[in-house]
């Protein structure tokens, strides 16, 4: 068994593959935890990758500086740089990414019609979701609300032609957390389906062939995790569309790149 020093006072294989194994670990495990909670690996980075590659490569390093007759001076700063670039690159990928927030959509109405003569379609796609969930009860009652809703409801369902997309990222590395970025405007050319409130609650209020640039929240209708909310009460989400409005004061700079 070797003994963590040599007698040059050069260290061991036991102390290259604890000394990396130990820092890659440790960023991998803390690094998530600290860097970015909401990431869903958390500490398995330093569990299953980190660690292990860390131990790995005090190994190769220790097989490598043999041949190449390092002092024992030179063979621990080599170690202890090598546990520090290791931590570097570990921690810099627990960084979190940007964030997806939304769309520009440039975008040319087609075709509107006012939310509740779209009730029927909705209830029907809703009621086949029911049928084949067994875990939960829907709430009672959720057509009759559903139809009361839409009929008090201010909005419309807009069909529009979207000629042009622009995908809004937000920062969330420390040294530009809330930065705003855009990646390009690309063309689309397709016609989607919209829930609108932003110009009025009546079709007149959205005339036909009129374009312009809006903004669509990057928040997927479905179902909500409870029982009160399901089929959900919010109406865009009932309806399975998105929800086109103005474009954000902080978003406006994009509008024109």
């Amino acid at each position: 068994m070797n003994h963590p020093f040599h007698e040059s006072g050069a260290p061991s294989v036991f102390w290259w593959i604890l000394i990396t194994g130990g820092i890659g670990f440790a960023a991998g495990f803390f690094g998530p935890i600290a860097l970015n909670s909401e990431a869903n690996q958390g500490p398995l980075v330093g569990i299953f990758i980190s660690g292990p590659v860390g131990a790995f490569l005090g190994l190769v390093l220790y097989l490598l500086s043999r041949p190449l007759h390092f002092s024992a001076a030179r063979q621990w700063q080599v170690l202890w740089a090598s546990g520090a670039i290791l931590a570097v690159v570990t921690l810099s990928f627990c960084l979190p990414g940007p964030v997806f927030r939304g769309f520009l959509l440039d975008a040319q109405i087609q075709g509107c019609k006012p939310s509740e003569q779209v009730a029927d379609d909705a209830i029907a796609y809703w009621e086949k979701r029911v049928a084949g969930v067994t875990w939960a009860a829907p709430r009672a009652g959720w057509q009759d609300d559903a139809r009361h809703r839409l009929h008090e409801d201010q909005a419309v369902a807009l069909e529009v032609m979207v000629v042009r997309k622009l995908g809004i990222y937000e920062s969330r590395k420390p040294w530009d957390k809330g930065g705003i970025s855009a990646r390009g405007w690309y063309p689309e050319n397709e016609q989607k389906s919209y829930y609108a409130q932003y110009a009025g609650g009546a079709c007149e209020d959205y005339p036909l062939g009129s374009r312009s640039v809006r903004f669509v929240s990057y928040n997927p209708p479905g179902m909500a995790g409870n029982a009160e909310n399901w089929p959900p009460r919010e109406l865009p989400s009932f309806l399975n569309l998105l929800s086109l409005g103005p474009v954000p004061a902080e978003y406006q700079k994009l509008v024109g790149k």
